[in-house]
């Protein structure tokens, strides 16, 4: 009566040794977190950070598996339908006089029903601990615990329509039990009204379906009732597919309500036939509607009935204590023979309020059981691991995008650029250990005609003293340090090299989308107050700019901590080699030597954060040092040679690397593992992994997160992912910046 839509398999889930994985946050761990902290989280720890409804679902889908054995002989049908549709009359088929008085019927809105309504047998409250079951069962299906349906029927009526107009009652279902319920053995829940729209303020139909859905996992069948004219309705195909999807093993029972005697019983088969056979419907009824005296020959009676059995007499209400009682349809099973339908005479097993009878207990635990288990898997795998999944791979690629976007600032001043904007060379930070290199290197190479006017030229590696002696025995005359000064104009200009200070790399950041991009950045109101100047103001809002801080610790952090050096002997070759391509007794604009101008252009660099402000640092290529010296030939030279190129294009991209790294350090982002990619004279190189050792990660970071290979290779032992649903499509484990 009943088929199955799925192949059987087996349905034991140990419950309890899977909540144990799903908790575990240390060996067996769900997400392992790179950044900020190390560590591992568990599945639902994960899962309540990403969405704590997702981790409510899972946990109440375990406890529905794991208790459902227990009522085997508890069966729940649910009745849903449309607003008129007669749904709530056949509930009340099945419930005694005094229960018929608590339900609400008619035909009006304030006769709808806008709150599930579980009708349980009353024997069952006998049993608290079963009763205690059932009662947690309600509140993990609709996420509320029950509130009991008043004895009396007007405050009971309220009660049904929601007449107090709060929408977040629709969750909070109605519990009642009725004696007529003892003899059949099952309960009914009497769902809300599929209403066409959110008019009564009571739930959008939105709504109303995601409940129904989660109602529907309480339920070992599901029946809904539905008008003659709706095989064509949007709605009612909405609700077969809940029940298709959401329950899958659960048997799907459609009762056709209000036919017309116009239409015949097999006509209505063939109608709702398509609908039948598309969602899985097992059995479908049809009732004919007793106010059209025509239809009195398509209402099945019973062999102890009498002909006016379809409409109580007000005489029998009178007995019932139940005045103007309205009468209640007679649903039957419909064939597609029109022989075996009314007016024919039809076996008592074929009407509707016989099927409680007929229900083989052990089969529908079975197929609830099976449906219980698929719901599990759903909210474990598809649900709960996949947003797990999602969620690990946006911070990869999150990360990514805020790496990519720091080296592209970085680039503004680490990269040479020709005029159409591609990268020729890489800068070399010009820190007092790379110009101390420099200084000694071409002094030791230059030829006579080049020192002369140097009197310190042999003994300059002997200089002893901090950055303003280093500076003084480069410029030690008038001539030299107004040349100095000249030079150091032309870098404060951009003419040469690129100055790095905070506020311009603060708008570099900026201008490559980092409002839109670093977004954990919170701005401190309070902090800011302090600390805002006229430079941190954005134009817009007036609001100090949140990287101010942090970028100013990347700067004053990297000026102090990059120890790159030249390699010595490679250097010496290549200045050796150039010296010897310089025509003799070349000088230049300002009558100084090639010796005297290198090293006037030497102390303007290490004249830059004395003059201009600490945290502040030149970055440059040997040949714009030599080019800003006026050197134009030599610069030439070292440029077009590939051996003095690489001296110091390989201490260039470590420096780049290292800038990098910082910069992500301090605001909040995973370092590049593997290092990053950049193009230089249309070649890829790959930057070295920095050298500079890492701190404390600062109070905002992005986290970075994987989903561990040893808990999913545990969860497919435990639960076995389900079969026809395919993974989500696997991302690159390894792009550029992020591994996992």
């Amino acid at each position: 009566m009943f088929p199955l839509r799925r192949s059987t398999k087996d349905s034991s889930v140990d419950w309890p040794a899977l909540l144990s994985l799903l908790e575990d946050d240390d060996r067996r761990a769900a997400v392992a977190r790179i950044a900020p902290n190390e560590g591992r989280e568990s599945y639902l720890t994960a899962l309540r950070r990403i969405d704590t409804t997702l981790s409510q679902s899972t946990l109440a889908s375990g406890r529905r598996l794991h208790t459902a054995s227990k009522l085997i002989d508890r069966p729940t049908i649910a009745v849903s339908g449309m607003l008129n549709s007669g749904k709530t009359s056949l509930v009340s088929s099945f419930l005694s006089p005094a229960g018929r008085r608590r339900t609400l019927r008619g035909t009006s809105n304030k006769d709808g029903t806008h709150r599930f309504v579980l009708w349980l047998p009353q024997s069952w409250r006998a049993d608290v601990e079963l009763w205690s079951l059932l009662i947690t069962r309600i509140g993990d299906s609709l996420g509320n615990s029950p509130e009991e349906l008043s004895l009396d029927p007007e405050i009971a009526a309220t009660q049904y329509n929601n007449r107090e107009g709060d929408e977040t009652l629709l969750s909070v279902p109605l519990l009642a039990t009725d004696p007529g319920l003892d003899e059949v053995g099952v309960g009914l829940l009497d769902c809300p009204d599929i209403v066409s729209d959110a008019e009564f303020g009571l739930g959008s139909p939105e709504e109303r379906r995601e409940l129904l859905g989660r109602a529907a996992t309480l339920c070992s069948a599901f029946l809904i009732v539905t008008g003659a004219e709706s095989s064509r309705d949007t709605t009612l195909a909405d609700l077969l597919r809940i029940a298709s999807d959401l329950m899958p093993g659960v048997p799907r029972m459609l009762a056709v309500n209000k036919v017309r005697p116009r239409q015949t019983p097999d006509q209505v088969h063939e109608t709702f036939d398509p609908l039948v056979q598309k969602y899985g419907v097992g059995t479908l009824y049809a009732a004919y509607d007793f106010d059209v005296p025509a239809s009195r020959p398509f209402i099945p009676r019973g062999e102890d009935e009498t002909d006016t059995r379809d409409v109580i007499a007000s005489s029998e209400a009178d007995a019932l204590d139940e005045p103007q009682a309205d009468p209640l349809p007679v649903f039957f099973s419909v064939s597609e023979d029109p022989d075996a339908n009314p007016p024919a005479a039809i076996e008592e097993d074929r009407l509707l309020r016989a099927l409680p009878t007929k229900l083989d207990r052990g089969a529908l635990f079975s197929q609830l059981h099976q449906a219980l288990r698929i719901n599990l898997e759903d909210a474990v795998w598809n649900q709960g691991l996949d947003a797990i999944q999602i969620n690990a791979d946006e911070s990869f690629e999150k990360t990514r995008r805020c790496q990519q976007l720091l080296l592209d600032a970085a680039l503004e001043y680490f990269a040479h650029r020709k005029i159409g904007g591609e990268v020729i060379e890489l800068r070399l930070h010009q820190s007092e250990r790379i110009i101390r290199q420099l200084t000694e290197s071409f002094a030791a190479t230059a030829p006579w005609y080049a020192r002369w006017g140097v009197r310190l030229n042999a003994t300059l590696r002997r200089v002893m003293g901090g950055a303003g002696d280093f500076i003084r025995s480069l410029t030690p005359t008038a001539v030299s340090r107004r040349a100095a000064d000249d030079i150091k104009g032309r870098f404060r200009s951009g003419e040469y090299g690129g100055l790095i200070e905070p506020t311009g790399l603060i708008n570099e950041i900026e201008r490559h989308g980092g409002t839109a991009v670093l977004t954990h950045l919170k701005r401190d109101a309070g902090e800011a107050a302090q600390n805002a100047s006229a430079a941190d103001q954005d134009s817009d809002n007036n609001a100090p700019s949140p990287f101010r801080a942090p970028v100013e610790r990347a700067v004053l952090r990297f000026e102090q901590d990059d120890f790159t050096t030249l390699d010595p002997r490679r250097l010496d070759a290549a200045i050796r080699q150039m010296w010897s391509e310089v025509p003799v007794h070349r000088k230049i604009a300002t009558g100084l030597t090639p010796l005297a101008a290198l090293f006037a252009t030497f102390g303007a660099v290490l004249m830059i954060p004395v003059d201009f402000g600490a945290n502040m640092f030149l970055a440059a290529s040997i040949p714009e040092l030599l080019a800003a010296a006026g050197l134009t030939t030599l610069s030439a030279m070292w440029a077009a040679n590939r051996g003095t190129q690489d001296v110091g294009q390989q201490a260039a991209r470590q420096q780049l690397a290292d800038f990098l790294a910082v910069l992500c350090d301090e605001l909040g982002v995973a370092r590049p593992d593997p290092p990053m990619d950049v193009r230089v004279s249309k070649t890829t190189i790959t930057l070295p992994p920095s050298r500079i050792p890492g701190g404390e990660p600062p109070e905002q970071m992005m986290p970075l997160l994987k989903v561990r290979d040893e808990f999913v290779s545990e969860l497919k032992r435990l639960l076995p992912r389900p079969s026809g649903k395919g993974k989500r499509g696997a991302t690159k484990s390894s792009e550029a910046g992020v591994t996992r």
